[in-house]
């Protein structure tokens, strides 16, 4: 994984709201936290980018792998972004590549980044396609 962020090589980005459930006893976004935060910027590529639909969850992948490295905590009032891409195309599997940032003192500063791989499978089969 790459870790220096470059926004103009991003299509997708989510604004995420920190919620105070999503925070630990030290205050800051919990690790766990973070799976949904890459959760909702994948299902919002698969809608904007690819154009498949929200309001269905068929979309043919279970999660393979995912691997997060955390730089900078995340705080309840911190204005967060999910910049999202996919990063690599297999013959049944597809990696997404994502920076969680936030913008602090009119800077952008990278608290984690992720990939994320999807393996197609067949539904009635359960197995790889």
């Amino acid at each position: 994984m790459n870790t220096e962020f470059k926004k103009e090589n991003f299509k997708n980005k989510v604004q995420i709201l920190v919620r105070y459930d999503d925070l630990d006893t030290l205050g800051h976004v919990n690790n766990k936290t973070y799976l949904s935060y890459l959760e909702e910027s994948r299902i919002n590529y698969l809608a904007e980018v690819l154009n498949l639909k929200k309001n269905s969850l068929d979309f043919d992948v279970v999660v393979g792998r995912i691997d997060i490295k955390y730089l900078f905590p995340i705080f309840l009032n911190d204005d967060v972004d999910v910049y999202t891409r996919i990063s690599r195309i297999g013959e049944r599997s597809y990696d997404f590549e994502c920076y969680v940032v936030k913008n602090k003192n009119n800077k952008i500063q990278t608290c984690a980044f992720a990939s994320v791989t999807l393996v197609s499978v067949d539904l009635k089969t359960k197995k790889t396609k």
